[in-house]
């Protein structure tokens, strides 16, 4: 018998007590506690754990992360604070609360602070590369409503070293993570597992702007380089370049000619108006809201007024379009075919850019193309191997096309770019581990992405219908109402016109387990 933090944990009659109460786990979930438990000496790997609780069979390393949530769930835990299981990027787990088995107690470790981000998802890494984070730049101007143009920069630079298949680069959610902290650097580097963090600010007043940047080695906490850029914002686009080269050049330093490629960028567009416009269209997409993804695409639209051939702000377009017509929000009807233009237009301006491939790679998903999606995701991800959104996006049209197997190891590899799991990722995962009727495993990331996004409308719909085939349709039903409530234009007709599951049997499947849950036909 263990007992810690008010629970008992009775390891011959399986049993997990908080007080007097019983608390029901899966077995598989019983099984992690117990044995972080019994080893709460020392940091568990998750090859120990996949031998001791899976026998060695070879499980994804998203079910180990759910089980280790669904943990943390039943012992009152959570990724933020970690005071009972403790998570240590790239090495395992360990069980740090205070344990009492007889006369033996563990040393306790202090829980996380505040500032602290979410837990990162370990995912194994190979690599023999720089890596980098980019961390939120901080915004000094004077207006507040500056931000998007703090984090419109952070976000193209960490996209322009992700181009550079000798670096290793954190992606944007992860990165993110951060954004008003003050996070000692050696801890960044040890929670996302890299050497080398950049930082800075930028303050923009009228038309100039200054970029304070320094480069910090994450082991020591030293400073590299650092610079400061003072120029007028028609030529952010040289400091952008100037920024990122010599961020490159820092970091490959000691790579051998025959490795390192020339590094070039490219632009889609020389109008620093039109793309301050782009970056905020972008920042209003991350709100998510009907109203949000209208005022996105009416800032791309005004962007390429002011530059018709800016690739990049045609691109920008699909995913505001294609959200509200899937998430079948009001003044959406007929928005796919004006994403499906939007998404060609730009792979005619930028046919070498990995946004605008996997951008109309994902549009076409969506209208069934299941082809042409695929063609346009190959692309992507051979133009840049480095892109998370790519590799997560990728995954999701495999599970519409029906090969989910793969569908699972595209996302996975888009988690070792961002250990921080974002709400989409979590959702593609259990997405098509649903459809491999792997449902427990399922319903922990499905679970997790509705947790962090609760109006996220396919997390719903998937949690409904997964709901069912485990025989808790009161619970689906309950799912259902919910999601009504927030989204009440949704029904069973309009899932049958916008989910593009390629099988017909795995779309009469889906549409059974809705039927049941109490979708509305029409």
């Amino acid at each position: 018998m263990y007992e810690f933090e008010g629970f008992s944990l009775d390891v011959d009659r399986l049993e997990l007590r908080a007080g007097a109460t019983v608390i029901n786990v899966q077995p598989q979930v019983f099984s992690v506690i117990a044995y972080l438990v019994q080893n709460s000496e020392r940091v568990v790997t998750k090859d120990e754990i996949f031998d001791e609780v899976w026998d060695g069979r070879i499980v994804s390393d998203g079910t180990l992360n759910a089980r280790i949530n669904a943990a943390r769930r039943a012992l009152g835990d959570d990724g933020k604070n970690q005071k009972i299981i403790r998570t240590f990027p790239r090495r395992g787990f360990r069980f740090v609360a205070v344990l009492k088995e007889g006369n033996v107690v563990s040393i306790s470790v202090a829980p996380m602070s505040e500032d602290e981000p979410p837990e990162a998802t370990l995912v194994p890494l190979s690599i023999d590369l720089p890596s980098i984070a980019v961390l939120p730049f901080k915004n000094l101007s004077d207006e507040q409503d500056q931000e998007y143009f703090a984090d419109g920069l952070t976000e193209d630079l960490i996209t322009d070293l992700s181009k550079n298949t000798d670096l290793f680069v954190i992606a944007r959610n992860s990165s993110f993570a951060y954004k008003g902290t003050s996070p000692d650097i050696r801890e960044v580097g040890q929670s996302l597992g890299v050497a080398h963090v950049l930082e800075g600010s930028i303050r923009k007043v009228g038309n100039k702007v200054r970029i304070n940047v320094q480069l910090v080695d994450a082991l020591t906490g030293g400073q590299l380089w650092a610079e400061r850029y003072d120029d007028e914002l028609e030529d952010i686009f040289a400091l952008q370049d100037e920024i990122t080269t010599r961020i490159v050049d820092a970091l490959t330093v000691n790579l051998t000619p025959s490795k390192s490629a020339p590094f070039v960028l490219t632009r889609t567009t020389k109008n620093a108006e039109a793309y301050e416009l782009f970056l905020r269209a972008r920042a209003a997409f991350y709100e998510f809201t009907p109203e949000a993804l209208g005022q996105s695409i009416l800032l791309s639209e005004q962007a390429i007024a002011l530059d018709s051939n800016f690739a990049d702000a045609w691109a920008g377009m699909v995913f505001p379009l294609q959200s509200g017509w899937s998430f079948m929000w009001e003044g959406f009807d007929d928005a796919m075919p004006k994403a499906l233009e939007a998404g060609r237009r730009s792979i005619e301006l930028a046919p070498q850019s990995a946004f605008c491939q996997y951008r109309f790679g994902w549009v076409n998903a969506i209208i069934g193309d299941h082809d042409a999606a695929l063609h346009h995701f190959e692309k992507a991800i051979k133009i840049n191997p480095n892109d998370a959104q790519a590799h997560a996006y990728f995954g999701e049209a495999l599970t519409f096309s029906g090969d989910l197997l793969r569908a699972v190891e595209m996302v996975e590899i888009a988690l070792r770019f961002d250990p921080f799991i974002p709400p989409n990722c979590a959702y593609h995962i259990g997405h098509a581990l649903f459809l491999l009727e792997r449902h427990e495993d399922a319903e922990e990331h499905v679970r997790q992405c509705i947790d962090i996004a609760p109006g996220f409308p396919p997390a719903q719909l998937t949690m409904a219908a997964l709901l069912v085939e485990m025989n808790r349709t009161e619970e689906a039903k309950q799912q259902i109402e919910y999601l009504l409530t927030i989204h009440p234009l949704i029904t069973l007709s309009k899932f049958n016109a916008r989910y593009p599951y390629k099988d017909d049997k795995t779309r009469a499947r889906v549409m059974a387990g809705l039927r049941a849950a109490g979708l509305p036909e029409e």
